[in-house]
């Protein structure tokens, strides 16, 4: 056809539009084509509805790189299972959007399977069965129709199944003429005495069953594209010499309604594998596992996984070290899987689930709380400047921004749609309730009273929202509106909030007839119902009412949507509630916020298709009218004729009366540190200091609720350590004693607190130190004993003091030497521990890590920190008040060392360091004495780390004589330790221990100089606080 002029131009569109047309429809036979294969056809028919999978003609669901998601989108009663699969993990591989939309199809299919099965009240093992069956029965994944060739060019198939519940599993290895591997594990399971068969002897088996399945040959898995992966191999020469690029394994997790667990996992191993390989698919433990609370599956190098037992290792420290599910699957691919591609799916009886992968890709499907997702998971696993973010979510520093302190809001993941409007309820709501708070955290650490927000749609990158910091506004709403208008008739490659001329009404009667063509009753009657006072007189409120000419587009019984008459670009419409709210829509109530942003989500898709355009951009402002409204912009595509302009870049170092996704120039590294450490840098709220506020204000307080995380790992990683690692016995003592450790006279280095209860005059604990001595004896082969408890001091508080602290104290049976070597260990494990779950709360209060990592690094392999004693510490002291006299003028007592004495140490060693052999009378009584001192030093030791000393230990005087001795060198009555003397006369022992106070080890942790910050709930001498 030779058409001409505007003839030729209807020709180019007509053959595209059929080309367009024809992809479409190949695309939906192979799917349609697909879900035959895996017997899906009729479910996916069907199922769109039970399953709510979203609200396009085509089931395609959109991306989101976790599961754990409450539904919004019915008001159905929430299902009561949990259902995750994977089609593996792999590096490098190449994937059209074309193929990934496949996948992404097959993986659903997959899941609604087994979803059925929960849904109609089968089993978590039927159900994880069923939807392995459907992925070994596509010809996509590496497994049953799909599996990949050995070096041989055969097949040799594996899968595993494991009952939770029943602590039952059944694994075959090496088969060739199965279809479904994990039909055949199953009835390995149930049908044999014997957990695990492999190659002739399982084929065997399998024949020899009253019903089985029908062998097939080894055509059946013959696909052109495992030849060619095979070919690529074999021509490398060597199985080790190329990673794997192509997915590994499929598997499922899933809990039922009465909280029983399973797993299951099928694969076709490694392309060019050796001749009876076996991995760990096929090995409980390693690449599958499930116990009665948790179910995990793992895809990716299985012979790393073999060593590793990776999935029964995720399942002792969610069972047995109190992680929770996502820290020990991150646990395990950061510390056991680093260096090969790995992806991990679990879920715990609660149905709580979890993905992880540090693999370039990952194929996984779930289905929680009724949200169902299917996707090609690539992570983006790095973020420069992160100010925020959650398990799903990251927010960073724009490079180039056009306003200091811009942000961008995306997910942790390389794919998605490019329109926030593509997303399901669920993952918009998710998204902009993110907005809102990195929102609230700009305006709170830069001092602004708003922020905007921008959300405008790229072709070639998954969704950012940009919120930017407006500057130099007053607390008092003025309104601020540009010096300067536009209008653009088509999409000009940015969004802008800026208004365009009036419009003439024929105009606006036309867009929006056109509009209200693609709603259901296009010529209904508006309703002019307003939800709040009638008098109410803002434009917004009027028009609402119906009181001002409009162009109304859009309304429910909660929000009503109208084209503003002065638009910078055709159909640019704002939507406001019925009832009036603040116009700065990110500090709503959050249900107001919410169903804002549902009625924005829904006009964009009218918008969208009314104005036939590429996309929908989105704006929150509030300068123009004191009302809350979202402005809604339709891109509208040019003509083919027209090419796109470069947007110049722009910056505003105050708000200029509109906001535009236009970025800016890249700003230097300079600027985005300065501003990244005003955002992100957490500093105390010292609340402590107004005793009657600082219970309500702490529990908002950023500083408090990151110290609370990490006391919580710190006392968890103390009993992991004395419990699992040294087998150490807890020690429940009382908090009250007649025995003080620091009786008054010399050598005491507290003032005690006596109070009067039930009838007594006794002391608060200030450390336990004699009960744990006394514990050790009731064992009859004693290592060591430990305690975490509050003690009490009486002295003033100050940086250094708080009247009730927490207490970490160990004894243990030896000598001073093995107690130094048990608080080193300790005091590693414990850094180490927190550093891994709370290395970004540390970078963010102490600006550093290097201190922990030094610490550590000084520790390693059993190295020890230096140790100084007090006669070598006393020629490096600068001035004579780093030193002090145990009794003021009477030198033959002895000296020590004064907190300006200790840092000067800390300093000269670089951290920490132990000072140890002190004068004897400078420390309590019951130190040892260092042989040949004349009794004159103590086999006594502090650890000098952050503000002083951190953590004091000693050994005890082995006999009762000793004792009696320096009871009376130091003046301390002998009554009240009597029974302390006659102990070692019952069961003598040589024993040597330690105490530390957490919140001086935290000052140091976090670089902070006041122990007063570290406690959450204060106790200091004469105020009262609450709870």
């Amino acid at each position: 056809m030779n058409g001409r002029g505007s003839f030729s131009s209807i020709l180019d569109k007509l053959h595209t539009t059929l080309q367009e047309t024809l992809k479409g429809l190949m695309l939906l036979a192979l799917k349609y084509a697909v879900a035959g294969q895996m017997g899906a056809l009729k479910c996916i028919v069907q199922g769109k509805d039970e399953f709510r999978m979203n609200e396009d003609t085509e089931p395609k669901i959109r991306k989101g790189p976790n599961v754990r998601r409450k539904s919004t989108e019915s008001s159905e009663k929430k299902p009561d299972f949990t259902l995750v699969i994977h089609g593996g993990a792999g590096e490098n591989v190449s994937l059209n959007q074309t193929m990934v939309e496949v996948l992404e199809f097959a993986l659903e299919s997959a899941l609604i399977l087994g979803a059925q099965v929960l849904r109609n009240g089968g089993s978590s093992l039927d159900a994880v069965e069923r939807s392995v069956v459907a992925l070994e029965d596509c010809f996509l994944f590496n497994a049953g129709k799909g599996a990949v060739y050995n070096k041989d060019g055969q097949h040799e198939l594996e899968a595993s199944i494991v009952d939770g519940h029943d602590r039952n599993s059944g694994s075959v290895a090496c088969l060739r003429t199965v279809k479904n591997p994990v039909k055949a594990a199953r009835q390995v399971m149930e049908k044999s005495v014997h957990s695990f068969l492999v190659g002739d002897g399982a084929e065997e088996f399998l024949r020899g069953l009253p019903e089985k399945d029908k062998p097939v040959g080894a055509e059946y898995f013959g696909t052109d594209v495992r030849h060619r992966e095979l070919d690529g191999k074999l021509k490398l020469n060597s199985i080790q010499s190329t990673k794997n690029d192509h997915p590994q394994t499929v598997g499922a997790v899933a809990v039922d309604r009465w909280g029983k667990l399973a797993a299951a996992t099928s694969t076709g191993g490694l392309v060019g594998k050796w001749k009876g390989r076996v991995g760990d698919t096929a090995v409980v433990g390693a690449g599958v596992y499930a116990d009665e609370k948790v179910a995990v599956t793992c895809s990716g190098d299985g012979d790393v996984f073999y060593r590793e037992t990776v999935a029964q290792r995720v399942a002792s420290l969610y069972n047995h070290k109190g992680y929770t599910l996502q820290q020990a699957c991150r646990e395990v691919i950061s510390e056991n899987l680093e260096g090969c591609q790995a992806g991990i799916i679990a879920v715990d009886h609660q149905g709580q689930a979890v993905i992880e992968t540090n693999a370039g890709v990952l194929l996984v499907a779930s289905m929680v709380n009724n949200t169902i997702r299917a996707e090609v998971f690539r992570p983006a696993s790095t973020f420069s400047n992160t100010i925020w973010e959650t398990d799903e979510l990251v927010a960073f520093l724009q490079p180039n921004p056009w306003t200091p302190g811009a942000t961008l809001l995306a997910r942790k993941s390389f794919n998605g749609p490019c329109s926030i409007f593509q997303y399901n309820a669920d993952d918009f709501i998710s998204m902009l309730l993110g907005a809102r708070k990195v929102s609230n955290l700009l305006c709170e650490r830069l001092g602004v009273h708003r922020c905007a927000l921008v959300v405008y749609p790229q072709e070639d990158r998954p969704v950012q929202i940009k919120v930017l910091p407006l500057h130099c506004l007053e607390p008092s709403w003025t309104p601020h509106l540009a010096t300067e208008e536009e209008f653009n008739p088509y999409d000009p490659g940015y969004c802008s909030s800026k208004s365009g001329p009036r419009c003439e009404d024929a105009y606006l009667d036309s867009i929006q007839a056109k509009i209200r063509a693609k709603l259901p009753a296009p010529n209904a009657p508006s309703c002019y119902d307003f939800l709040g006072d009638p008098l109410h007189n803002n434009l917004f409120s009027r028009i609402v009412r119906g009181e001002e000419k409009q162009w109304r587009v859009w309304e429910d019984n909660t929000h009503v949507a109208f084209l503003t008459p002065f638009p910078n670009t055709p159909g640019f419409t704002v939507l406001v509630p019925r009832k009036p709210l603040s116009s700065d829509i990110f500090r709503l109530e959050e249900a107001d916020y919410t169903a804002l942003i549902l009625a924005a989500r829904e006009v964009a898709q009218l918008l969208q298709e009314g104005m036939g355009a590429r996309g929908m951009a989105l704006i929150f402002e509030g300068f123009e009218i004191d009302y809350a409204h979202a402005k809604l912009i339709p891109l509208v595509v040019p003509l083919p004729c027209l090419e796109m302009t470069t947007v110049p870049s722009q910056f505003s170092q105050t708000y200029p009366g509109f906001v535009t996704s236009v970025s800016g120039p890249p700003a230097s590294p300079e600027e985005l540190k300065n501003v990244h450490t005003q955002i992100t840098q957490i500093k105390p709220s010292r609340s402590w200091q107004d005793p009657p506020t600082h219970a309500i204000r702490a529990i908002t307080n950023q500083w408090y609720r990151n110290l609370f995380q990490i006391q919580n790992t710190l006392y968890h990683s103390t009993v992991d350590y004395f419990h699992n690692i040294c087998h150490y016995s807890y020690a429940s003592t009382p908090i009250t004693t007649d025995t003080i450790s620091s009786p008054m006279g010399l050598g005491s280095d507290s003032e005690p607190v006596r109070v009067k209860m039930l009838g007594q005059d006794v002391y608060m604990a200030d450390s336990m130190q004699f009960v744990l001595e006394y514990f050790l004896r009731f064992q009859e082969d004693p290592h060591g004993v430990y305690y975490v408890l509050p003690s009490f001091r009486g002295e003033d508080p100050d940086v250094t003091h708080v009247n009730q602290f927490y207490h970490i104290e160990c004894e243990i049976v030896g000598d001073m030497e093995a107690a130094i070597s048990v608080a080193e260990s300790y005091l590693a494990h414990i850094t180490l521990q927190i550093l891994k779950k709370h290395s970004q709360i540390i970078l963010r209060t102490a600006g550093t890590l290097s201190h922990a990592q030094d610490l550590l690094k000084k520790l390693e392999s059993g190295k020890h920190l230096p140790k100084v004693t007090l006669e070598e510490a006393v020629p490096m002291m600068p001035s004579s008040d780093c030193l002090d006299w145990v009794q003021e003028g009477q030198p033959h007592f002895g000296r020590k060392l004064t907190r300006k004495g200790e840092r000067v140490l800390i300093e000269k060693y670089g951290g920490a360091v132990w000072l140890r052999e002190m004068d004897h009378l400078s420390v309590p009584f019951y130190q040892a004495y260092v042989e040949g001192s004349g009794r004159s030093k103590a086999k006594a030791a502090d650890l000098l780390l952050g503000v002083g000393e951190t953590l004091g230990l000693g050994e005890r005087h082995s006999d009762p004589e000793t004792v009696q001795e320096a009871l009376k060198r130091h003046a301390v009555p002998e009554e009240s330790y009597k029974w302390y003397i006659d102990m070692r006369q019952v069961i003598p022992l040589r024993t040597s221990g330690w105490g530390m106070g957490t919140e001086r080890y935290l000052c140091w942790l976090l670089q902070h100089n006041d122990i007063r910050d570290m406690q959450i709930i204060p106790r200091m001498k004469a105020k009262k606080y609450m709870p």
